[in-house]
Protein backbone atom coordinates (compact mmCIF):
# COMPACT_ATOMS: atom_id res chain seq x y z
CA UNK A 1 0.00 0.00 0.00
CA UNK A 2 1.46 3.42 -0.90
CA UNK A 3 2.86 5.48 1.96
CA UNK A 4 0.35 8.28 1.39
CA UNK A 5 -2.49 5.88 2.25
CA UNK A 6 -1.02 5.54 5.74
CA UNK A 7 -0.22 9.24 6.13
CA UNK A 8 -3.43 11.06 5.26
CA UNK A 9 -5.20 13.64 7.42
CA UNK A 10 -7.85 10.99 8.03
CA UNK A 11 -5.22 8.61 9.43
CA UNK A 12 -3.81 11.39 11.58
CA UNK A 13 -7.28 12.26 12.89
CA UNK A 14 -8.01 8.64 13.81
CA UNK A 15 -4.68 8.42 15.61
CA UNK A 16 -5.05 11.73 17.44
CA UNK A 17 -8.63 11.37 18.58
CA UNK A 18 -7.88 8.44 20.89
CA UNK A 19 -5.50 10.64 22.89
CA UNK A 20 -8.07 13.44 23.05
CA UNK A 21 -10.73 11.04 24.34
CA UNK A 22 -8.25 9.64 26.89
CA UNK A 23 -7.60 13.13 28.29
CA UNK A 24 -11.24 14.22 28.19
CA UNK A 25 -12.45 11.09 29.97
CA UNK A 26 -10.10 11.75 32.88
CA UNK A 27 -11.53 15.24 33.39
CA UNK A 28 -15.17 15.01 32.26
CA UNK A 29 -17.44 12.46 33.91
CA UNK A 30 -19.82 12.57 30.94
CA UNK A 31 -17.26 10.70 28.84
CA UNK A 32 -17.14 7.94 31.46
CA UNK A 33 -20.90 7.51 31.85
CA UNK A 34 -22.22 4.10 30.85
CA UNK A 35 -24.33 3.71 27.72
CA UNK A 36 -27.74 1.98 27.84
CA UNK A 37 -27.34 -1.73 27.11
CA UNK A 38 -30.10 -1.62 24.54
CA UNK A 39 -28.18 0.96 22.52
CA UNK A 40 -25.86 -1.72 21.16
CA UNK A 41 -28.84 -3.82 20.08
CA UNK A 42 -30.42 -1.08 17.98
CA UNK A 43 -30.44 -1.51 14.21
CA UNK A 44 -29.93 2.23 13.76
CA UNK A 45 -28.25 4.78 16.02
CA UNK A 46 -30.85 6.63 18.08
CA UNK A 47 -31.35 10.38 17.90
CA UNK A 48 -30.23 10.74 21.52
CA UNK A 49 -27.02 8.80 20.84
CA UNK A 50 -26.28 10.93 17.77
CA UNK A 51 -26.85 14.08 19.81
CA UNK A 52 -24.52 12.90 22.58
CA UNK A 53 -21.79 11.84 20.16
CA UNK A 54 -22.04 15.15 18.30
CA UNK A 55 -21.66 16.98 21.60
CA UNK A 56 -18.61 14.92 22.51
CA UNK A 57 -17.02 15.65 19.13
CA UNK A 58 -17.61 19.39 19.58
CA UNK A 59 -16.03 19.18 23.03
CA UNK A 60 -12.99 17.39 21.59
CA UNK A 61 -12.70 19.98 18.81
CA UNK A 62 -12.71 22.80 21.39
CA UNK A 63 -10.06 21.01 23.45
CA UNK A 64 -7.89 20.48 20.38
CA UNK A 65 -8.03 24.13 19.32
CA UNK A 66 -7.25 25.27 22.85
CA UNK A 67 -4.13 23.21 23.47
CA UNK A 68 -0.51 23.23 22.36
CA UNK A 69 0.29 19.99 24.17
CA UNK A 70 1.87 17.03 22.41
CA UNK A 71 -0.82 14.73 21.08
CA UNK A 72 -0.68 10.99 21.47
CA UNK A 73 0.29 9.50 18.14
CA UNK A 74 0.95 5.88 17.21
CA UNK A 75 1.62 7.19 13.70
CA UNK A 76 4.83 8.81 14.94
CA UNK A 77 6.01 5.51 16.37
CA UNK A 78 5.16 3.63 13.19
CA UNK A 79 6.82 6.30 11.07
CA UNK A 80 10.15 6.19 12.88
CA UNK A 81 10.14 2.39 13.25
CA UNK A 82 9.04 1.34 9.79
CA UNK A 83 9.18 4.28 7.38
CA UNK A 84 12.02 6.59 8.42
CA UNK A 85 15.23 5.35 6.76
CA UNK A 86 18.17 4.39 9.00
CA UNK A 87 20.66 7.14 9.71
CA UNK A 88 23.73 5.00 9.19
CA UNK A 89 25.22 3.67 5.97
CA UNK A 90 27.00 0.64 7.45
CA UNK A 91 25.89 -1.66 10.24
CA UNK A 92 25.27 1.19 12.69
CA UNK A 93 27.80 -0.07 15.24
CA UNK A 94 29.14 3.45 15.80
CA UNK A 95 25.70 4.55 16.99
CA UNK A 96 25.24 1.76 19.53
CA UNK A 97 27.71 3.25 22.04
CA UNK A 98 27.78 6.92 23.10
CA UNK A 99 30.92 8.93 22.55
CA UNK A 100 32.34 12.24 23.64
CA UNK A 101 32.14 13.94 27.00
CA UNK A 102 29.68 12.75 29.64
CA UNK A 103 27.01 15.43 30.30
CA UNK A 104 27.02 17.08 33.72
CA UNK A 105 24.86 19.72 35.36
CA UNK A 106 27.05 22.57 34.07
CA UNK A 107 27.36 21.12 30.54
CA UNK A 108 26.01 22.77 27.41
CA UNK A 109 24.28 20.13 25.30
CA UNK A 110 22.45 19.83 22.03
CA UNK A 111 20.29 17.24 20.32
CA UNK A 112 21.81 14.98 17.66
CA UNK A 113 20.12 13.45 14.61
CA UNK A 114 16.95 15.51 15.06
CA UNK A 115 15.58 14.39 11.68
CA UNK A 116 15.68 10.78 12.87
CA UNK A 117 13.85 11.20 16.20
CA UNK A 118 10.23 11.70 17.19
CA UNK A 119 8.90 12.92 20.53
CA UNK A 120 5.36 11.94 21.47
CA UNK A 121 3.04 11.44 24.43
CA UNK A 122 1.16 8.17 24.83
CA UNK A 123 -0.58 6.22 27.60
CA UNK A 124 1.87 4.17 29.65
CA UNK A 125 2.21 0.94 27.71
CA UNK A 126 3.27 -0.90 30.85
CA UNK A 127 0.43 0.21 33.11
CA UNK A 128 -2.97 -1.32 33.73
CA UNK A 129 -6.12 0.16 32.23
CA UNK A 130 -7.24 1.35 35.68
CA UNK A 131 -4.03 3.22 36.54
CA UNK A 132 -2.84 4.17 33.08
CA UNK A 133 -1.07 7.52 32.94
CA UNK A 134 0.53 9.35 30.07
CA UNK A 135 4.26 9.09 29.47
CA UNK A 136 6.67 10.81 27.10
CA UNK A 137 8.18 8.50 24.50
CA UNK A 138 11.18 9.16 22.27
CA UNK A 139 11.68 6.89 19.27
CA UNK A 140 14.55 7.02 16.79
CA UNK A 141 15.73 5.28 13.64
CA UNK A 142 19.46 5.25 14.44
CA UNK A 143 19.49 1.47 14.77
CA UNK A 144 16.89 0.61 12.13
CA UNK A 145 18.00 -2.17 9.80
CA UNK A 146 18.43 -0.95 6.25
CA UNK A 147 17.77 -4.38 4.75
CA UNK A 148 14.28 -4.52 6.28
CA UNK A 149 13.36 -0.83 5.91
CA UNK A 150 9.84 -0.43 4.44
CA UNK A 151 9.68 -4.18 3.76
CA UNK A 152 6.88 -5.00 6.19
CA UNK A 153 8.09 -8.60 6.31
CA UNK A 154 8.90 -8.82 10.01
CA UNK A 155 8.12 -7.09 13.28
CA UNK A 156 10.42 -4.12 13.89
CA UNK A 157 11.88 -3.41 17.32
CA UNK A 158 11.27 0.07 18.68
CA UNK A 159 14.39 1.94 19.77
CA UNK A 160 14.03 4.79 22.21
CA UNK A 161 13.33 6.04 25.71
CA UNK A 162 10.41 6.64 28.07
CA UNK A 163 10.08 9.46 30.59
CA UNK A 164 7.42 10.71 33.05
CA UNK A 165 5.08 13.37 31.67
CA UNK A 166 6.75 15.87 34.03
CA UNK A 167 9.78 15.78 31.70
CA UNK A 168 7.93 17.00 28.62
CA UNK A 169 8.80 20.71 29.02
CA UNK A 170 12.50 19.95 29.51
CA UNK A 171 12.49 17.75 26.42
CA UNK A 172 10.77 20.49 24.43
CA UNK A 173 13.56 22.85 25.53
CA UNK A 174 16.17 20.47 24.16
CA UNK A 175 14.23 20.00 20.92
CA UNK A 176 13.76 23.72 20.29
CA UNK A 177 17.24 24.93 21.31
CA UNK A 178 20.40 24.87 19.24
CA UNK A 179 22.22 24.35 22.56
CA UNK A 180 21.14 24.55 26.20
CA UNK A 181 22.67 24.24 29.65
CA UNK A 182 21.61 21.13 31.54
CA UNK A 183 21.04 23.24 34.67
CA UNK A 184 18.46 25.36 32.79
CA UNK A 185 16.18 22.42 32.00
CA UNK A 186 12.67 22.74 33.44
CA UNK A 187 12.83 19.96 36.00
CA UNK A 188 12.39 20.06 39.77
CA UNK A 189 15.83 18.82 40.86
CA UNK A 190 19.40 18.87 39.60
CA UNK A 191 19.42 15.07 39.79
CA UNK A 192 16.50 14.88 37.34
CA UNK A 193 18.24 17.29 34.97
CA UNK A 194 21.47 15.29 34.94
CA UNK A 195 19.58 12.00 34.65
CA UNK A 196 17.61 13.22 31.62
CA UNK A 197 20.75 14.45 29.86
CA UNK A 198 22.59 11.22 30.64
CA UNK A 199 19.72 9.07 29.34
CA UNK A 200 19.67 10.92 26.02
CA UNK A 201 23.48 10.82 25.78
CA UNK A 202 23.53 7.07 26.48
CA UNK A 203 21.07 6.59 23.59
CA UNK A 204 23.46 8.61 21.35
CA UNK A 205 20.87 11.39 21.01
CA UNK A 206 22.71 14.15 22.89
CA UNK A 207 26.20 15.61 22.78
CA UNK A 208 28.16 18.03 24.94
CA UNK A 209 29.33 21.11 23.03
Amino acid sequence: MPLREHSSWGDFLLDTISGLVFDAAKEDVAFRAGIPRQLLLQVETTADARRRLSGFLRTLADRLEGTNQLLSSDMKKDFVMNRLPPFHVGDGAALSTPGGQLPRLDSIVRLRYKDHIVLTVMPDQGGSDETQEKMVYIYHSLQNRRETHMMGSEETEAHGLRFPLSHVDALKQIWSSSAISVKDLKLATDEEKESLALSLWTECLLQVV
